[in-house]
């Protein structure tokens, strides 16, 4: 099922999005956000830029391998200090790329498809992808992002 994009004006995407519902079809979740995020052709996708107000993102960890995992309920558990500055692109302002200073190494908490709880060291291009998605769910877009040039 393809979804189109929110626009980037819609109030969902300035809302933190709240815990996951209970009976929420995760699996079926993680295959509308796969293949809206090919389709869209991103490098992650949050659930709420469809127009799904579930606390839910996919990303790729690796662009490689394009392997993604999706994040149900996800949380930074800790930032180190290095920062890098990159250039980011976002689905919802498809015209818009804008240097964006991060943390590179992050560590992270979510839970799977199944409920099942995760926490892994993220660094470089997937810790960038998190904290992109990550915001979204906190109801903040990239454009918003204080340590941007």
């Amino acid at each position: 099922m393809i979804l189109q994009l929110t626009p980037n004006t819609h109030p969902i995407l300035h809302e933190r999005v709240n815990k996951c519902s209970y009976d929420l079809d995760r699996h079926e979740m993680v295959k509308i956000l796969h293949d809206n995020m090919i389709h869209h052709q991103g490098v992650g996708l949050s659930a709420n830029q469809i127009g799904i107000a579930e606390r839910v993102f996919i990303m790729m960890i690796d662009e490689e391998t394009e392997e993604t995992i999706t994040c149900f309920n996800p949380r930074i558990v800790k930032t180190y200090d290095e920062k890098v500055w990159c250039e980011e692109g976002c689905l919802s302002y498809p015209d818009e790329q804008i240097n964006i200073l991060r943390p590179n190494r992050i560590v992270v908490k979510y839970e799977d498809a199944d409920k099942v709880d995760h926490k892994i060291k993220l660094e470089g291009f997937a810790a960038r992808v998190f904290l992109h998605e990550f915001d979204h769910m906190q109801g903040i877009n990239f454009t918003q992002r204080k340590d941007h040039k």
